[in-house]
């Protein structure tokens, strides 16, 4: 008896020829990935928001380096948004916190974000865990002077004591620091990935869209609301005002920090109280980025070769903004400029009362809030 046969020769024949589209199709897809670049433009708006969030403000002037990305066509919808909406430009604090008045006791929920960031920096560098621990950060005078390491011998005299000196930054000008200065040098090196395919293949798509997403991207980040509403609060009297605020993620923390502002800085009740800072400018703007990034998908729905080098552009920005919307950063690349910490600002005892006790003594007001 012959053996039976569970499929005929037509259906063998049939299954390998539907096969086979199938593998081209797939080995098209991998050649040539448009397709993926219409769905990667959406994603990721909110990370290019604290992105920005992070670099608002470091200057020189407007320039704040958060590089061309995927996401700034999504973030552009939701800018456009809230732009219609409260006006706001800042993301919503991503730290939970509570700003307390040692003098009056008054208590505030936290709605900056920077102050929010603030806090998990210093908690998240030094303190974790473990027993009470109340670190305090004196405010520096915004008219102090630093020595220059690098001053020119020529240029030392006896009234300075040999060294040359420089003004220290204002509170709410923060300083550039790696995070910075790695959207920079990834800014530079989509540049140069885009001018590839146009040097080999005579394709300069991908250095057009990259060099108009750059400068839409730079020119969000770049409008003055974003700093404006980032250090929206008034200076301490540079005279008689003296501020004494403790940070703190509530009851239950192991953390709190507390900022002195001795006539110098800004006055972060005002801060943690998010001052509205809206301008007509920016919604006008935000709407003409709005189109000009739906132009760009456009432009990138038209590519149909050399994709990979574009997917290459995006998916370098889309790290640069992830590492920057998350980076822990020093208290000055916040914008805040503390003196250095002497012996007694860190006060962390086997007991709470204890510790509360200390820090009572040592800034009246602070134990008791």
């Amino acid at each position: 008896m012959a053996p039976r046969r569970f499929l005929s020769s037509a259906h063998i024949a049939r299954g390998a020829s539907d096969v086979q589209p199938t593998f081209s199709a797939q080995k098209s897809s991998w050649q040539n990935p448009e397709n993926i670049l219409d769905i990667l433009m959406l994603i990721g708006g909110d990370i290019v928001q604290r992105a920005v969030a992070q670099l608002a403000g470091a200057g020189p002037g407007p320039f704040c380096p958060v590089a061309f990305s995927f996401g700034w066509l999504g973030y552009s919808v939701a800018a456009l948004t809230c732009a219609v909406g409260d006006g706001r430009l800042l993301p919503q604090p991503d730290t939970p916190a509570y700003v307390v008045n040692a003098r009056s006791g008054y208590t505030r929920e936290n709605a900056s974000w920077v102050l929010g960031r603030l806090l998990r920096d210093r908690e998240t560098r030094k303190f974790k865990g473990g027993s009470l621990t109340i670190a305090f950060y004196r405010t520096a005078q915004d008219n102090d002077l630093d020595p220059d390491p690098d001053a020119d011998a020529d240029s030392k005299s006896l009234e300075d004591g040999g060294r040359r000196k420089r003004p220290r930054p204002r509170t709410g000008v923060p300083s550039r620091d790696w995070v910075y200065w790695c959207g920079v040098a990834v800014i530079v090196a989509q540049l140069a990935i885009a001018v590839i395919p146009g040097a080999l293949n005579g394709n300069w798509v991908v250095l057009i869209v990259t060099v108009g997403g750059t400068t839409l991207a730079l020119t969000g980040a770049g409008l003055g609301q974003w700093r404006d509403e980032k250090y929206a609060a008034r200076r301490v009297d540079p005279r008689r005002g003296r501020e004494a605020v403790v940070l703190t993620r509530g009851n239950g923390s192991t953390f709190a920090m507390v900022v002195v502002s001795d006539r110098a800085g800004i006055r972060l009740e005002d801060l943690a109280a998010a001052r509205s800072k809206r301008r007509t400018t920016t919604s006008v703007a935000t709407a003409a980025h709005a189109l000009l990034w739906l132009a760009l998908l456009l432009t990138v729905e038209g590519l149909d070769s050399d994709t990979w080098y574009l997917l290459a552009v995006g998916g370098l920005g889309m790290v640069q903004n992830v590492v920057a919307a998350g980076a822990t950063r020093s208290a000055a690349a916040l914008g805040f400029h503390f003196e250095e910490s002497v012996e007694g600002d860190f006060i962390k005892e086997h007991k709470v009362m204890q510790t509360l006790m200390k820090a009572e003594e040592r800034e009246p007001g602070v134990g008791l809030a």
